[in-house]
């Protein structure tokens, strides 16, 4: 992705603007490879061939709107169709980066929404994956409800999970009386809600045209303010299959961009970028008081963070925020972490070498959370993390008080204990700490 791209991107995450509209594109990256549409429409025509109708038009067998729409006309399309023909089994993948990276945003308001064309629950369960109880929407009435809590991700597609024979395949399921008021409830939704956002469109150009043309419909009246397609194809193949998208995203005013990459691996790369941003956040907040404290001008160097993948910096993001592994990081922007920055710089200045899981000083491993606000004791009871969390030698719980206290645990866990395990690391606060390291 062009550096200019992904700053504008990040802008429009940072004043609140970004709606991601994704689909299938999206989840036939590795690992979640799930099959494409002509794929699937193979699969379920073979099926169909082999055990009812040997004289079905082969015509049918590679256009999966056509042949769902067979099933109409004999009131089969939920009972046949969808509920015994459609390879439910090969929708259940493991998420990609391209998933992780929206349920991060969008637990974290990073994106202000997601609409999917996905039939799939990958966004939703890396986000569960994460500690967060994250939910789908299918109908704009749900996207209020969920929007208390995260960013909402609007199914208007349907889901794989929840009320299934509703899924959409077929042009003339528009006009079932459930599929439409889900429809008319989310066109409300998206109107009321989307107006003046910068649409980030993620392998969803779409070979299945009552799709574009229902998606076309919706964002029609939203006036976007920018446009950023992110899809292989060539500009005269998108035009072609989704006029309507095409002639939104070159409406007047609408800045449009074309990036012709993975759509994953472009959400992951801006994921990573966010999360960079953010933790040099955390550390320039305590420029200020090093350079007080010390009396030395800060390296510029010391300011920067390394190329880390996405989930390892999420694992910093959540050490910064204070919260344990099995728990999500959900704040957009760092906060209290003045002190923490400074003691990171601290750690800098001393030659700690910063590794994926905390630094590395004098031969000792070193994790930095954010203790702010925080008894020590109590903290220390919360990261009762899993063995493989647990790598540091010291714990330095910054901003955290050490009153002296006993964990309030009921039941103390066992160092390399599975079942319960113990919480590791001797923990420090920061004065405590900075003198057993001598920083």
């Amino acid at each position: 992705m062009e550096p200019g791209i992904k700053v504008q991107l990040l802008a429009s995450m940072a004043a609140g603007r970004l709606v991601i509209v994704c689909g299938a594109g999206l989840s036939m990256a590795p690992p979640s490879s799930l099959p494409s549409a002509w794929r699937v429409a193979e699969k379920c025509f073979d099926e169909y061939q082999l055990t009812v109708d040997p004289t079905c038009d082969p015509a049918l067998r590679g256009n999966l709107e056509a042949f769902a729409e067979h099933f109409v006309p004999t009131n089969n399309l939920k009972t046949v169709f969808i509920e015994r023909l459609v390879p439910w089994t090969d929708f259940v993948r493991l998420p990609n980066a391209g998933h992780a990276a929206i349920a991060d945003f969008l637990v974290t308001r990073s994106a202000f929404a997601s609409l999917s064309a996905n039939y799939d629950t990958l966004i939703e369960q890396h986000a569960v994956s994460y500690g967060f109880d994250f939910r789908g929407s299918l109908d704009g009435d749900e996207a209020v409800v969920s929007n208390r809590t995260q960013g909402p991700l609007l199914k208007f597609h349907g889901c794989s999970t929840r009320d299934r024979p509703s899924t959409v395949w077929a042009l003339s399921q528009l006009n079932d009386p459930t599929i439409s008021a889900r429809i008319e409830k989310s066109k409300t939704w998206i109107e009321a809600n989307l107006r003046q956002k910068d649409l980030l469109i993620i392998g969803f150009w779409s070979d299945w045209a009552y799709l574009n043309q229902l998606v076309g419909s919706a964002l029609t009246n939203v006036g976007p303010l920018s446009v950023t397609v992110v899809d292989p194809s060539s500009a005269e193949q998108l035009q072609e299959k989704a006029p309507d998208l095409w002639a939104l995203a070159h409406a007047e005013n609408v800045a449009f961009h074309h990036v012709q990459e993975s759509g994953a691996e472009v959400l992951d790369e801006l994921r990573r970028a966010f999360s960079t941003n953010y933790l040099r956040q955390v550390i320039a907040a305590g420029k200020t008081t090093f350079e007080q404290s010390t009396g030395e001008p800060c390296d510029p160097d010391w300011l920067k963070m390394p190329d880390f993948d996405s989930e390892t910096l999420y694992g910093l993001r959540r050490d910064a925020e204070g919260v344990p592994w099995g728990k999500p990081a959900t704040k957009t922007s760092p906060g209290n972490c003045e002190a923490l920055g400074f003691f990171h710089l601290l750690l800098r200045q001393s030659g700690a070498e910063q590794q994926s899981d905390g630094y590395v000083l004098s031969g000792r491993r070193v994790r930095v959370i954010n203790g702010a606000g925080m008894v020590l004791s109590t903290l220390r009871s919360r990261f009762i993390e899993a063995p493989s969390v647990q790598t540091a030698d010291i714990v330095v719980a910054v901003g955290a008080t050490d009153l002296g206290l006993p964990d309030n645990v009921v039941r103390r866990g066992r160092e390399n204990d599975v079942v319960r395990p113990e919480v590791g690391g001797t923990w420090f606060d920061l004065a405590s700490a900075r003198e057993e390291l001598n920083i």
